[in-house]
């Protein structure tokens, strides 16, 4: 039987490997992408940051418990 590793720790992963790398690539998320500009008009150039900051931190925690079993998807029977 090959090794399985469950739908839910590689989503889990996924989340928070792109929460990371959009962490760690925030200046240009806010600068090159619409979604980081609308973000800049409404919040300004330096409250905009924190908020994408916390988003992304969400976003690798949400990942993590996923990954980790915390958070368990609905499972349709």
């Amino acid at each position: 039987m090959p090794f399985q590793i469950p739908e839910n720790v590689v989503i889990g992963l996924f989340v928070a490997a792109f929460s990371l790398w959009g962490l760690i690539k925030e200046k240009w998320f806010l600068a090159e992408t619409r979604k980081g500009q609308k973000l800049t008009r409404w919040f300004g150039p330096a409250r905009a940051i924190w908020v994408l900051r916390v988003i992304f931190l969400v976003g690798i925690l949400f990942g993590l418990l996923l990954a980790g079993g915390l958070i368990r998807p609905i499972q349709w029977g």
